[in-house]
């Protein structure tokens, strides 16, 4: 059974700055699964049909408006996206208050961010999946939009970490034919294109809908010898089995080639050394990482009768990194004493070798919805149990040594052997989760809603390490209750207020260097905040203020070697702030957009060594001022332009400056079907360091800079 949805005919940046934000009024109404969220104005609007009601979205499991949810949720659409038209989409994110890139990891596809002062997962339609390396998000051509949820979320989509979690919301055939080509080319020399082929009805008056969506990318860098390319592939079919049952099928394959820039350590003082900026190569001229991953993921819908309807969805997904003299610089000889770059011995160190990763992950879930009506309004009951089965082993060559080398020499090619050798086991990683949950909307009037949910979570996990003296195997068995509540109250017809408790059960994957596995990440968290309109919806806004404690936080040991990965615990956090995201459109075709966050994270109780949890900024923000013509010869260009700014982040050793960066975005349509953009990328040239996440406590290596002044040209068609 078919449903409408809305969406516009062009790019537009009003669009796109209304899809950022998550405030509409109050309603008791499903959302739809794919939703394209833009400003009132039904003569800019057209229809299109969406078949099928999938779970593709952190909001419609149980029938939901976003207005009622008790927390904050920003939706970032293919309008946005393709209206700032970063490097990469999932760039976008940084656009929002309280969430920082921390890095693409050796360049193979997984973005990875910090929500909060702290790793944000990145789900694939409302489901938690495989984050190693090679794997992540899906590819940019499989992307529909990006949701952020902030805070706990362990009722709704399984043990997570409390800071939120990155939904990515992919593809679904829709009943319009189209075909969509996007052209790209920047100054470096990258080029690239993706299609999105909506095949539709496969057959007169058929019930099956395909739709298929694809990419290469050869991109280049600043620094000569840095590369990747990207092959991309997702065929998905949906298929209405009668009145009351839908499917929905797909299969992605993605792969990616490089040569990575890999990264380097900082000088004992904490300053990026003058030998490395942007155009800098640190790792080996024959370095190769090659990453391919599989996901493959299906669910059925069956409404048994009017309000009960049962949904089973599974996946499988998985994932080889293979990787040959990939490793950065380092510095572990702490000549001033502490780590990094001694400033009289300015020397740093890289190795060779290379090594494989190979892992797979299965989930399966099945719910069960029921819908009924008292006091007049729609409640809304889920119960529901899942399985999540994860492997993964790493295998390493023996390590070679190139160095000692003085930074002055930076310029000079290194090449690692062409032969790395047999590679030989080094850890391996099993877990299996099991959980079981229910969770109900309940509606005692028209302006009230009150969500509340408890989950149960049984994990096992075993790991082995085969190398070296330390030999171990090590495993951990636990289980919790958590429980969440929140409730949403419409004030007036354009605003609502919302608080929230919920609690997170995370499990860990990490080992302690006495060999004993990290356990399971406790927290409760509170929020209160606000969203809505004003001034007759000139105005959209959405903000909140909370406060999360954090028990036995898992991060990298400061005092791994080369070759250890280590774990330690932090004992308790305190996380709190504030944060604000608003739009404001006084006149058709001007928009103004600002977000601004706030975090303090106190560690609160000492864990091990008293190391301090991931390096965060206490301040972040955004700006964006743009304009599109609305009659005359020029009639669609639209200007805008605007600042992300991340603030000073404090770490135990040293302190990591501010930086600004800002984007200038140009577009014009060509035709109903045809839009040209110029877009300059980070355009004062800002020269900043991206993660300090995690390596950066010790200051030894793994650092990274921030893109460069990008100048890009995008091509995109419609037919």
């Amino acid at each position: 059974m078919g449903y409408s949805i809305v969406s516009r005919p062009k790019i537009a940046l009003a669009a796109a700055v209304a899809a950022a934000l998550g405030a509409q009024s109050h309603a008791q109404t499903q959302p739809p699964a794919q939703v394209s969220r833009v400003p009132d104005a039904a003569d800019d609007l057209e229809e299109v049909v969406v078949y099928g009601r999938f779970q593709q979205s952190l909001v419609n499991r149980i029938p939901i408006s976003e207005a009622e949810l008790p927390f904050t949720l920003n939706i970032l659409d293919r309008a946005f996206l393709d209206a700032r038209n970063f490097t990469r989409p999932i760039e976008a994110l940084t656009t929002l208050p309280n969430i920082t890139r921390t890095e693409d990891r050796l360049g193979t596809g997984t973005a990875n961010f910090l929500s909060r002062g702290f790793e944000a997962p990145i789900l694939v339609d409302n489901r938690v999946q495989n984050n190693f390396r090679g794997s992540g998000a899906r590819d940019d051509a499989f992307v529909e939009r990006y949701e952020v949820l902030k805070g706990p979320a362990s009722i709704a989509l399984g043990p997570i970490g409390a800071g939120g979690v990155i939904n990515t919301v992919t593809k679904t055939p829709e009943d319009e034919r189209f075909f969509d080509v996007e052209l790209r080319a920047d100054q470096f020399g990258s080029i690239g294109g993706e299609f999105d082929a909506n095949v539709g009805e496969l057959g007169v008056g058929s019930e099956v809908r395909l739709r298929i969506s694809g990419a290469y990318r050869d991109f280049q860098f600043d620094a000569d010898e840095t590369a990747r390319e990207t092959i991309a592939i997702r065929p998905v079919v949906t298929a209405n089995l009668g009145t009351a049952t839908s499917l929905r099928a797909s299969i992605s394959y993605t792969e990616n080639t490089v040569t990575p820039n890999t990264g380097f350590p900082l000088l004992s003082n904490g300053n990026i050394p003058s030998q490395i900026d942007t155009d800098t190569f640190t790792s080996f001229a024959n370095a190769e990482g090659v990453a391919e991953d599989t996901f493959i993921e299906g669910e059925l819908n069956h409404e048994f009768l009017d309000g009960l309807k049962l949904t089973v969805r599974g996946s499988h997904q998985e994932t080889d990194f293979d990787y040959t003299n990939t490793f950065g610089l380092y510095n572990y000889n702490y000549a001033d004493g502490v780590p990094g770059i001694g400033l009289d011995d300015p020397f740093v160190t890289s190795f060779t070798g290379g090594g494989e990763t190979e892992s797979e992950a299965s989930f399966f879930d099945a719910q069960l919805a029921f819908q009924t009506e008292l006091w007049r309004q729609q409640q809304d009951f889920v119960i529901g149990v899942a399985s999540d089965e994860r492997s993964f082993e790493r295998s390493f060559a023996p390590f070679g040594n190139a160095g000692p080398f003085s930074l002055d020499e930076l310029g000079v090619q290194r090449i690692g052997p062409s032969e790395i050798g047999e590679v030989s086991p080094n850890t391996t990683f099993d877990s299996e989760l099991l959980s079981a949950f229910a969770e109900a909307a309940l509606r005692p009037n028209d302006w009230l809603t009150i969500i509340a949910g408890i989950r149960y979570d049984d994990v096992d996990q075993l790991s082995v390490r085969f190398r070296g003296p330390n030999s171990f195997e090590t495993g951990l068995d636990g289980d919790e209750v958590t429980v969440r509540v929140g409730a949403t109250a419409a004030v007036s017809d354009e605003v609502n207020i919302y608080v929230s408790f919920a609690e997170a059960f995370e499990p860990q994957f990490g080992i302690r260097r006495d060999n004993a596995a990290v356990g399971p990440e406790l927290s409760d968290g509170f929020e209160l905040g606000a969203k809505g309109s004003a001034l007759d919806g000139i105005l959209r806004f959405e903000t909140g203020l909370f406060y999360t404690e954090r028990q036995d936080v898992a991060v990298r040991d400061p005092s791994n070697m080369p070759g250890e990965f280590f774990t330690v615990n932090v004992g308790e956090l305190r996380v709190q702030g504030f944060e604000f995201t608003g739009a404001l459109m006084p006149t058709p075709g001007l928009n103004l957009s600002l977000a601004f966050g706030f975090t303090d994270i106190d560690v609160t109780e000492a864990g091990d060594d008293e190391v301090t949890a991931a390096v965060f900024p206490e301040v972040t923000g955004s700006s964006y001022l743009s304009y599109e013509v609305q009659a005359g010869v020029l009639e669609g260009l639209s200007i805008g332009g605007g600042f992300r700014y991340v603030g000073k982040r404090e770490a135990p050793l040293t302190d990591f400056d501010s930086y600004t960066v800002g984007d200038i975005n140009i577009s014009y349509p060509l035709n109903d079907r045809m839009e040209l953009a110029f877009d300059l990328l980070n355009f004062t040239d800002e020269l900043y360091l991206e993660n300090v996440a995690s390596f950066a406590q010790a200051l030894t290596g793994g650092l990274v800079l921030g893109p460069p002044r990008t100048a890009v040209v995008t091509f995109r068609g419609k037919f």
